[in-house]
C-alpha cells in the first residue's frame, strides 16, 4: 500500500513538472526556459525534475507525449475493434481537435520562431507530427494486410490524410487570425475528408 502511495505521488509529482514546463515552453520559448524556471513553477526542487528527466530536451518530449496521448493520437490508443472507415473518422476528429488546441498552436508558434537556432522543431517533429504519421502509416498498413485497403505507397497515404486535416483553419489559428470555419463545420469537414480517403483505398 505504501509502495503504491509513493508511486501514486511520482505520477502526479510528473506531471506538475510536464504541465509547468509546457507553459514556461508556449511562452517563453524553448531556448529561454531553465529547468530551475520550471521546477520553480511545478512547485518542486530542482533535483526532482532531474530524478524525473534528464535534461530539458526529454521534458520538451515528455509534454509533447503528454499531449498526443490527451487526444488518443498516441502509439498504444489505436482501437482496433472499431471498423476501419469509423476509426479514421476518430483519429482525424482527435487530430483536428489537437491541431486547433491553444497549447498545439502555441507550440507551433515556438518552433517557427526558434527554427534553426535550437533543436526544439526537431524535438518537437520526431515526438509529435512524425510520431502520429508514423502510427497513422502503421494502421494503414494492418489494416492493406487484412484486405481492408487497397494502398500502394502507405507513406503517401498517410500523408494526403494528414495533409487533409492541417487545414486553413488551422493555418489561421497560428497567424491569430479568426476561424473561417464553427466547431461544427469544422468536425463536418474532418469527418467528410476521412470518409473521402476510406471511399478512395477501401478494397
Amino acid at each position: 500500500m505504501q509502495e503504491k502511495r509513493v508511486r501514486i505521488k511520482s505520477e502526479e509529482k510528473r506531471k506538475q513538472i510536464i504541465d509547468a514546463a509546457g507553459s514556461l515552453f508556449i511562452n517563453s520559448g524553448f531556448e529561454k526556459v531553465s529547468m530551475e524556471e520550471i521546477a520553480k513553477s511545478a512547485g518542486v526542487s530542482k533535483q526532482t525534475v532531474y530524478s524525473h528527466f534528464g535534461n530539458k530536451q526529454q521534458l520538451f518530449t515528455a509534454a509533447i507525449d503528454g499531449k498526443c496521448d490527451e487526444y488518443d493520437l498516441a502509439p498504444g490508443k489505436i482501437n482496433r475493434s472499431m471498423h476501419c472507415e469509423e476509426y479514421l473518422v476518430s483519429f482525424c476528429m482527435h487530430l483536428s481537435a489537437l491541431l486547433t488546441s491553444e497549447d498545439a498552436i502555441g507550440m507551433f508558434r515556438v518552433c517557427v520562431a526558434e527554427a534553426g537556432r535550437s533543436e526544439v522543431s526537431e524535438l518537437f517533429w520526431e515526438a509529435g507530427p512524425g510520431k502520429i504519421r508514423s502510427q497513422l502509416a502503421n494502421y494503414l498498413a494492418e489494416q492493406n494486410k487484412l484486405g481492408l485497403l487497397n494502398i500502394v505507397n502507405i507513406e503517401t497515404a498517410a500523408a494526403q490524410l494528414i495533409s487533409m486535416i492541417v487545414c486553413e483553419t488551422q493555418f489561421r489559428s497560428v497567424l491569430g487570425l479568426q476561424k473561417n470555419r464553427s466547431d461544427t463545420e469544422l468536425k463536418e469537414y474532418v469527418s467528410h475528408c476521412a470518409q473521402m480517403f476510406y471511399k478512395a483505398y477501401r478494397s
